[in-house]
């Protein structure tokens, strides 16, 4: 975060000040820095930049002779407090895939080249191009804030093959399958909505309007590594707290279960406790081999919701809005296009390419067009204009002395 970023205004009193994260003490309790107060931002930068600057004097700066797996370390330490406990654990996985092959090398010595050729060994290996991507945009923003290098890699490309998605058919078999689930207001409510796995999990007795028939979005349930412990988050962005509105069989369905066992969670495990985000996925997978249909877990609805949607005719807002997306991202990441759409495209443009029958291409037959008259005047003026420029030419060239 840039010192900008960082200096906010009180909407009431028109001060400025900032908040500034300032590590652990000795005995592992969180330390903030919080100032307010200043006239100006500027004034807020000053004393925002001085508190860094002492922050980081606590924290020996890497030096090039240190190895990768060192460097990378204490990227992800420094970052620790700033971050999700989710996301450094998932940045300590990704580093843990290169240090096999340069995590002992100095960074001094660090090539692109070696970098390249773990990419490929991984590849190899069997991990995806996008987690290759994104081990590449991670190493790299370590090595440029810790070293100030830039390792100069090429990406990893993308992959080509597209995640499998189910079609309406599968979706349909699965949702009659599950009718008789213990679970099925949950797999309804799925298939109807598309929320993410952590927000089924997070929905409350209280999230559900059964008079105005909607239900709100306000949290989601974690699974926080390692440990597996749950924990309660915000929605993935501020589009996803939103509220949906609900067909009369899944507000029945949700209605029921809201009055059953007394939890305050709307969708609970046997035991009475919220249903956990990796069991939901293993449940759904179990199930989707059952009816004999793709197990490609919940996370893919999704893509089946926005295609269909869009290629129903509802626009690209209005998806975005159910989904909790932005739109930029649901049509970069959540569409999908069918072969019918595809045939329907390519009817549709050798329509509108081709004249109606009847008609030709000739002058004559369309009025819009310039009378062949015109056409001689035309030249003329063209010629006299080329003309012109051709006598401008020369009498320049006359001018200039001989070289």
């Amino acid at each position: 975060m840039s010192d900008t970023d960082a200096i906010v205004q009180d909407p009431v009193t028109g001060l400025f000040g900032f908040r500034l994260e300032m590590g652990r003490d000795h005995g592992g309790s969180r330390m903030q820095a919080r100032r307010s107060g200043f006239a100006t931002p500027k004034a807020a930068q000053t004393e925002y930049g001085r508190l860094c600057r002492q922050r980081d004097a606590l924290h020996p700066k890497p030096r090039l002779s240190d190895s990768v797996q060192s460097i990378c370390e204490g990227w992800v330490l420094a970052r620790e407090q700033e971050l999700e406990p989710n996301t450094v654990y998932q940045y300590r996985w990704l580093f843990d895939l290169i240090y096999p092959h340069v995590g002992n090398v100095r960074a001094s010595r660090l090539s692109a080249r070696m970098v390249e050729r773990a990419y490929r060994e991984l590849e190899g290996c069997g991990y995806s191009r996008t987690t290759l991507r994104t081990l590449n945009l991670v190493l790299a923003k370590a090595f440029v804030e810790q070293t100030g290098r830039t390792l100069g890699v090429r990406k990893p490309r993308e992959s080509d093959d597209e995640r499998p998605v189910w079609s309406l058919a599968e979706a349909q078999r699965f949702g009659d399958f599950v009718a008789g689930d213990r679970l099925y207001p949950m797999w309804r409510l799925l298939l109807v909505s598309g929320l993410r796995r952590g927000e089924l999990c997070g929905l409350r007795c209280d999230d559900l309007e059964p008079i105005q028939g909607t239900l709100t979005v306000r949290r989601q349930l974690v699974v926080e590594d390692p440990g597996s412990r749950l924990r309660v988050k915000p929605p993935k962005s501020h589009n996803g707290v939103r509220t949906l509105v609900l067909d009369p069989l899944t507000l029945d369905l949700l209605t029921t279960a809201a009055t059953g066992p007394m939890s305050r969670y709307l969708f609970t495990g046997r035991t009475g406790r919220p249903m956990r985000p990796d069991n939901l996925t293993d449940r759904f997978n179990q199930l989707a081999v059952a009816a004999q249909v793709r197990p490609i877990g919940p996370h893919q609805i999704r893509h089946l919701i926005a295609s269909s949607l869009l290629d129903a005719g509802y626009g690209v807002h209005e998806v975005a809005e159910r989904l909790g997306h932005d739109p930029a991202t649901l049509m970069r990441y959540y569409t999908r296009v069918n072969a019918a759409r595809r045939l329907q495209a390519t009817d549709r443009i050798a329509e509108l390419m081709t004249l109606p029958e009847g008609q030709t291409g000739s002058p004559r037959n369309r009025p819009d067009q310039a009378s062949p008259a015109v056409v001689p005047e035309v030249r003329r003026a063209c010629q006299a204009t080329r003309t012109r420029r051709h006598e401008k030419r020369l009498s320049e060239s006359k001018r200039s002395p001989m070289r």
